[in-house]
């Protein structure tokens, strides 16, 4: 590779502008987001029966379902929670396991529940995901709640078809509820009782399975549809026949009436009564882009609502995004100016520069390594390109003085680029390879930290590789002919000659005294382990 990389510096080129190219179009392709989506070891089944009781629910939904899952392997924790028609079962699997595989599992033992009530809807199985909003809209004004709700579900619906969005979450809404008012003096004239009514009512307004019909085309599930929840509607229900074929309706002893529900939550915005909507975005869409088009269509909306109302935007996750994403930006305008200062001082600009290319190419190759591997730019991403940031130009550093040397020593450029870099080849790699090493256990780390991690070790193995290739396909190239005209430069622009002798003395004594040396060395690591060990706490989490 060496060899190649001088004898053919036009394909080295072209190689570089490839890796550029691609770096860019993946950084712009790939997904941009606060923190990365990661599938949790839990799963949830939701089962809906309308109508039912909490009562009804545990007994003839939940615990036939637990029961059936009782003998599958890798459940560690086992909840639920029954309610008015609803039924939601949790499962927290050992760490370590296969999810896929139990859910396969799941889905063969829910079809095996053959006792639930037919008037129950499918068991709805789901693998939980840690997904973060990504801003957040209020609509609030001195309005009615009800104008307000009604305002809120047309932008909802608007929200929801922008481009990016997936779902958009509600807060401090209410739905409206059908209320049946009855008067108990009527109900007792007419000899009517309330589970009469209750009755009627249950009957009415469920869809009920009429089993199946064969034909020649096949088979025809039937269902009967239920009164729909109108008042009007309700109101006409019959309670009661007689014998001449008089009828008793529910709106003969009843007030049927649309209402909203009992408040659960209230949301102010500013002082003022407010419904807040959370916009939630697609896996492969970016935060920064998502939230530039909530806002865009937050100040067009803006223009067309009714007097008092008013949109306001707040949770904005993308703020976050852009700030990480200015830090790396300028951690990688510091870093590559102190190396171009440092090694302007040591030896002169030239090899400065070309030792500086191999940053923004090693982060290239790292950000072509996350979109092959379908992640996403967020905030452990970023920070993973600041761990970095510190590593990958000790390759080229190495390599470019001790080509330096050689040119110093009187080789052609040509000749000092292929023995300077071949001199240090093995000894670079082996550097690398056991940095790349060190983090290779993070790998390991299982369950929602691990994969919440996962990026770390990717982005600092493909920023290492992609400066290993630098050190050694690029650099060779670029030191032959960059190198060629500063030949006669001076070396730097400070005598390092005072220091590198006193260097030269301790390292001769370093070395004549090798085993009191090492001793003292891994006395001093000893210390070190012992006293972070028992004197320094440690959190996951620094509390702030």
């Amino acid at each position: 590779m060496i060899d190649f990389s001088i004898r053919n510096p036009l394909l080295v080129n072209l190689m570089l502008i490839i890796i550029v190219l691609a770096g860019v179009i993946s950084w712009y392709a790939m997904p941009q987001e606060m923190f990365p989506v990661v599938e949790q070891d839990k799963v949830r089944i939701t089962t809906i029966f309308e109508g039912a009781s909490p009562e009804e629910m545990e007994r003839q939904v939940t615990l036939p379902i637990e029961q059936e899952l009782d003998g599958l392997a890798d459940i560690d924790v086992v909840s639920s929670t029954s309610s008015e028609g609803s039924s939601s079962i949790l499962i927290e699997l050992k760490s370590g396991s296969d999810v896929d595989n139990f859910m396969r599992k799941v889905r063969t033992a829910l079809d095996q529940v053959d006792d639930l009530p037919e008037e129950a809807e499918e068991p709805e199985l789901v693998r939980l995901e840690t997904r973060f909003p990504v801003i957040s809209v209020s609509l609030f004004g001195s309005i009615s709640r009800g104008e307000l709700y009604a305002i809120a579900e047309t932008i909802k619906d608007e929200l929801i078809q922008l481009p990016g969005v997936a779902s958009v979450g509600t807060a401090g809404d209410r739905e409206w509820e059908v209320w049946v008012v009855v008067d108990p003096q009527v109900m007792a004239a007419l000899g009517v009782s309330l589970n009469q009514v209750a009755h009627a009512l249950r009957n009415n307004l469920r869809d009920l399975p009429g089993g199946t019909l064969k034909s020649t085309a096949g088979d025809i599930r039937l269902r009967g549809m239920g009164v729909p929840p109108d008042p009007d509607r309700m109101a006409a229900i019959v309670l009661r026949r007689d014998e001449r074929g008089g009828q008793l309706r529910l709106g003969d002893l009843a007030q049927v009436q649309l209402r909203l529900e009992e408040a659960q939550t209230l949301g102010r915005f500013n002082g003022k009564p407010s419904v807040n909507l959370t916009i939630n975005k697609t896996g492969q869409a970016s935060t920064i882009q998502v939230a530039q088009l909530v806002s865009e269509f937050v100040e067009e909306q803006s223009r067309s609502l009714p007097a008092g109302v008013s949109l306001g935007l707040f949770n904005d996750l993308s703020v976050y995004v852009k700030t990480r994403l200015e830090t790396v930006k300028s951690s990688g305008i510091v870093g590559l100016a102190l190396v171009l200062l440092s090694l302007y001082l040591m030896l002169n600009f030239r090899v400065a520069f070309i030792t500086a290319l191999g940053i923004p190419v090693s982060f290239l190759v790292a950000v072509i390594a996350l979109y092959m591997l379908d992640y996403s730019i967020n905030m452990v991403s970023l920070f993973a390109f600041l761990i970095a940031l510190g590593l990958i130009v000790d390759d080229a550093i190495i390599v470019n003085e001790n080509i330096y040397r050689h040119l110093e020593m009187g080789q052609t450029p040509a000749k000092a680029a292929a023995l300077g870099t071949k001199e240090v080849y093995w000894p670079v790699v082996a550097s690398t390879t056991t940095t790349i090493a060190a983090f290779m256990p993070m790998f390991a780390i299982g369950g929602t930290m691990g994969a919440f991690i996962a990026v770390i070790p990717v982005v600092v193995s493909a920023s290492l590789a992609g400066s290993l290739f630098e050190a050694f396909g690029v650099l060779p190239s670029h030191a032959k002919e960059i190198l060629r005209m500063a030949k006669k430069r001076k070396r730097g622009r400070i005598d390092w000659s005072v220091l590198n002798r006193r260097y030269t003395r301790l390292l001769r004594k370093c070395l004549d005294y090798r085993y009191p040396v090492a001793m003292f060395s891994i006395g001093v690591l000893a210390i070190t382990i012992a006293f972070a060990q028992t004197r320094i706490p440690f959190f996951l989490f620094h509390h702030v």
